[in-house]
């Protein structure tokens, strides 16, 4: 599988911002969560909570083996007071992250601004950016 999955943390922001391109292994997926949940800590631990933007915009539908890998990371990994948005360039890959991200407050959308402006957005406020489908 010829695959990127790559995070970077954007301090001012208080922001992790990950971004996927392409079909991943099993393998990497794990490593990824692995490297991401330590990031997500330290976020925590400084705010409170933490706020992820995740770009798909670039990435296939994967593999049942590979989305059994994110359900299982992501249930491990995300907590209630976390915020994650993914941007989708496809139906068919925003319903299998619906499905298989075990994350209790995600969205996902069409556009990048929309996105962001949702996952920084503080969860009692109402605001313009609407998600094309959330679970919350």
């Amino acid at each position: 599988m010829n695959g990127d999955l790559s995070f970077t943390v954007d301090e001012r922001a208080a922001l992790v911002r990950v971004t996927g391109r392409g079909m991943w292994s099993a393998e990497r997926t794990a490593t990824h969560f692995n490297t991401l949940d330590k990031a997500l800590q330290c976020m925590r631990r400084q705010r409170g909570g933490a706020r992820v933007l995740v770009d798909l915009r670039e990435a296939a539908v994967q593999t049942a083996q590979t989305a059994e890998v994110m359900k299982q990371w992501t249930a491990r990994i995300y907590r209630d007071v976390d915020r994650v948005a993914v941007v989708c360039a496809t139906a068919l890959l925003a319903l299998q992250i619906k499905h298989s991200a075990q994350v209790p407050d995600l969205a996902t959308f069409l556009q990048v601004e929309p996105a962001q402006a949702w996952v920084l957005a503080d969860k009692a406020a109402s605001t313009s950016a609407q998600p094309v489908a959330r679970r919350a």
